[in-house]
């Protein structure tokens, strides 16, 4: 039953009533800063994929494997030592500048500062010294200068946090998103040049005759050297965000700003708020943390039973020999596969961020308000990721072949995994949602509960499947399809049983995959039958799979009145569409 009781959270901090004007300010304050932040997120999204497709054309399968191995552990260390204790200054500083004290709040900014400074110098440290025995661990021994390049990557992104904290506390979003945009630009740019200028400084040494190995070996260590230079990229885009912010800072910082005196041990109440946050963030990565343990350490053992190895004999390039095979396989899968199937969730990232704020009005106001708000939300989640997905499923080869033209070997071998990763991205794009709604009611503990035994799914699928010969690489999508199964599925369980709402499934579920499956069968079929559409052929298919789409979403009734409603403008899109007769 649906008790006001059993969220305690709506009740705290809760003392004068706002009044109307106040209640609007909030409001477009947040919506402001969402509408921010997703066009920055959009923003560097489309800048990622740029920079990733050309990467993995200069450097195949082996190269990007180099790359993949650094960044993915660049990202759990990053999430333990700077997005915990960014929350936690954010609350902080938000709370300061409520009683009207900017004063200790630019104290919390200062303190931060040094923290941050302090957390980065021992997270760079710690990597500096596990480094080597880091690659050993994951059997990419290659991957060593691509590790080393990418440490001081931690220092800047720390003290990067410390800023953006700040100012999401001040609710101000504009500097965070900028520098994120700054850092992307420059990740682009400087990545491709320092790889492209890498490998081809390596080819000129071994031309000249200053470097003695056969052309194989060469092309191996050609790749290997790219991947540090586009490492040294990502770690100089890191720094220039931290120049972007800390400049933005000056610009905006009012003359004789004072700094307060904080209560004593702030500093340690901010550590002990911070770890929690932490230890969320770094569950949140550890499928990727176990794929970077597992996979090739599972391959290894799948190559000792003299049973994979035929497999892809003629099927991949001359340079890679049977040694080096499971490094070329995780840099498909990573580089290739994962790139694209990450596109999908962050599609969605936007209704996780506003569904706290949507959910918490909506508890307020009854079950009936609570129960319309989560199905716009499900609904318009699913709306947008099953036709993305579904895509995936039927398109894969094609879109690995237009993405990557120069990597044939490379494509064709991860199309399979990324056809598994299609709908497995629909379920991690819908499970975002479902646990900020548990978070907004007050249920923060159930979603990190879920990721851990999600975790725990993939982790075994990864040992049982991928070091399977008959499996291999494909295992590793069947465990991600398997973790975010399980991570869905019991957040949806929690939620209807803490709530007590009823779901309309045909509404929120089977109108959107109708609509879904159909355009992902006309997209296949466009792109079957006009082979003489050459370049065009893939563009074209998904031009009609959009237009199918948007034909049955409005015929079907999928979209409701309601659904526009809640997105910022969404009201004056309804009116201006015209679409009263086609949406409840």
């Amino acid at each position: 039953m649906w008790e006001r009781n059993t969220l305690p959270c709506f009740c705290l901090g809760r003392g004068r009533e706002e009044t109307p004007v106040e209640r609007t300010k909030r409001t477009q304050s947040f919506l402001e800063g969402a509408l921010v932040l997703s066009a920055a997120t959009a923003v560097v999204k489309v800048l990622g994929a740029l920079f990733k497709i050309p990467l993995v054309n200069l450097l195949g399968g082996v190269g990007m494997g180099c790359f993949m191995s650094a960044y993915d552990l660049f990202t759990p260390v990053y999430s333990l030592t700077v997005t915990g204790l960014s929350v936690a200054v954010s609350r902080s500083v938000a709370h300061a500048a409520a009683r009207g004290r900017m004063d200790q709040a630019n104290q919390l900014l200062f303190l931060s500062r040094r923290m941050f400074f302090l957390l980065g110098a021992v997270g760079a440290g710690v990597m500096l010294a596990l480094a080597p025995a880091f690659v050993q661990a994951v059997q990419n021994p290659g991957a060593l200068p691509a590790v080393w390049a990418i440490i001081p990557a931690i220092l800047f992104s720390c003290f990067s946090a410390a800023y953006r904290g700040y100012y999401q506390g001040l609710s101000d979003m504009v500097p965070t998103a900028l520098s994120q945009v700054c850092e992307a630009v420059v990740r682009l740019t400087a990545g491709i040049l320092l790889a492209w200028g890498a490998v081809a400084l390596f080819y000129r040494r071994y031309h000249a005759g200053l470097i003695a190995m056969t052309e194989e070996e060469a092309a191996l260590a050609a790749a290997r050297a790219g991947a540090a230079g586009a490492v040294l990229g990502v770690t100089l885009s890191t720094a220039a965000g931290a120049v972007c912010i800390l400049l933005l800072h000056r610009k905006r910082k009012e003359k004789g700003t004072k700094r307060g005196v904080l209560p004593k041990g702030m500093g340690r109440a901010l550590l002990w708020a911070a770890i929690p946050i932490s230890l969320s963030a770094l569950v949140l990565n550890l499928s990727v943390v176990i794929d970077l343990a597992t996979v090739m350490n599972c391959l290894k053992a799948a190559l000792q039973t003299g049973e994979l190895w035929p497999r892809y004999v003629g099927r991949v390039p001359p340079e890679v020999t049977a040694e080096v095979l499971p490094e070329y396989l995780y840099g498909c899968y990573s580089g290739l596969a994962c790139s694209i199937f990450n596109l999908v969730p962050s599609l969605t990232a936007a209704m996780g961020v506003s569904a706290i704020p949507a959910v918490t009005k909506a508890v307020r106001r009854g079950r009936e308000s609570l129960e319309q708000t989560i199905s716009a939300i499900l609904r318009l989640t699913l709306l947008l990721a099953m036709p993305a997905g579904l895509g995936l499923f039927a398109l894969a080869g094609p879109v690995l072949q237009f993405l990557y033209p120069a990597r044939g070997p490379e494509a064709a071998i991860i199309a399979p995994a990324l056809r598994l990763l299609g709908p497995a991205a629909i379920l991690a794009a819908a499970a975002t949602p479902v646990n900020s709604i548990l978070q907004a009611l007050g249920r923060e503990r159930l979603p990190l509960c879920f990721l851990l035994l999600g975790a725990a799914v993939k982790l075994g699928a990864n040992c049982l499947l991928v070091s399977r010969p008959q499996m291999n690489i494909l295992g590793v999508p069947w465990g991600t399809l398997l973790c975010y199964g399980l991570i869905l599925s019991l957040g949806l369980i929690s939620l209807l049983r803490c709530t007590g709402i009823r779901l309309r499934w045909g509404q929120v579920i089977l109108k959107p995959f109708f609509c879904a499956i159909c355009s992902a069968a006309a997209g296949w079929s466009v792109y079957g039958l006009f082979p003489a559409m050459g370049a065009l052929r893939l563009p074209g298919a998904m031009a009609g799979a959009a237009v199918v789409y948007g034909i049955l979403v409005l015929l079907t009734g999928a979209l409701e009145k309601s659904d526009l409603e809640m997105l910022p403008f969404g009201e004056k899109m309804r009116k201006t569409l015209a679409m009263e007769r086609y949406i409840r």
